[in-house]
């Protein structure tokens, strides 16, 4: 028996499924292309259904103002006309405030922690309550209270800890810090680097810590109902989740797939080539 004839008969067989494969292939070729269109369609666009004619239309959305809990840090300066009076009500009588923001480190040696009861204790000017006050509420407190002992004090405050964690489908997740008193999740994804390809906009997830407990608020950002959402201003602590779309798994494992079928491919067709000749 000739190797010819030895390869007829698996040849003849296998050859069957080369059209097979192929088509096989243009099968998971098109839904890739269907799944990825429907996709992109769905979850691209931010607030999409936002007509041009609401440009002028005014969204509410009562942004609560944070109110400052047990734990958060503080920034507080007290200037005054007398300079050197005025550095013994500071913390960090030497350096200004661009050098005590450099680095988490320094906010937190420099910063005043609030205590369990609310309250903080500043040099001289002593203990004062500033837990479930807003910051402006807390600058008028303490200047208030600078006032009794300066003439002409001026009081800086500032929240220190206002950060918002970014995690998911995100091309730079982390932790970010505000440096503004309000912030929203558009803005920190923004910081993020944007929802990757495999990111589900329709479907992000706010996790804001409470007295209570944990609180969650899922968003779409594909709508302009996100403009009134409860969770669209962030607070601090607050962590931001981008779902993954469900086709991800699929879709990261496509190219495996093509490369698995077309081997199989290559083989077949070596084998009908021996089974001709």
């Amino acid at each position: 028996m000739t190797s010819n004839t030895m390869f007829k008969g698996p040849g003849r067989l296998l050859s069957r499924y080369i059209s097979d494969l192929r088509s096989i292939n243009f099968i998971v070729i098109l839904i890739v292309l269907t799944v990825s269109g429907c996709q992109s369609g769905r979850n691209i666009t931010y607030l999409k259904n936002l007509d041009i004619s609401e440009n002028d239309k005014v969204f509410l959305n009562k942004n609560i103002p944070y109110r400052i809990k047990p734990n958060d840090i503080l920034y507080v300066r007290v200037l005054s006309t007398n300079k050197e009076v005025a550095e013994l009500y500071n913390n960090n009588p030497t350096q200004g405030i661009t050098t005590t923001m450099n680095s988490e480190a320094d906010q937190y040696v420099n910063g005043f922690s609030v205590d369990k009861e609310g309250n903080i204790v500043l040099p001289v000017l002593g203990k004062l309550h500033v837990g479930g006050l807003t910051l402006e509420e807390a600058y008028d407190v303490i200047q208030d209270q600078a006032n009794e002992f300066l003439i002409n004090a001026t009081v800086i405050v500032r929240l220190m800890n206002y950060k918002v964690t970014v995690l998911g489908e995100v091309k730079r997740p982390g932790v970010y810090a505000n440096y503004n008193n309000q912030a929203t999740v558009l803005e920190f994804i923004g910081k993020a680097g944007d929802v990757t390809s495999f990111g589900d906009k329709k479907h992000i997830l706010v996790i804001r810590p409470t007295d209570e407990g944990y609180k969650t608020y899922e968003i779409d950002l594909t709508d302009k109902s996100v403009l009134t959402n409860p969770g669209y201003y962030l607070v601090p602590n607050d962590v931001v989740y981008v779902k993954p779309i469900k086709g991800k798994a699929f879709r990261v494992n496509l190219p495996l797939w093509s490369l698995i079928l077309s081997s199989l491919t290559t083989i077949i067709v070596l084998l009908q080539y021996f089974d001709n000749n």
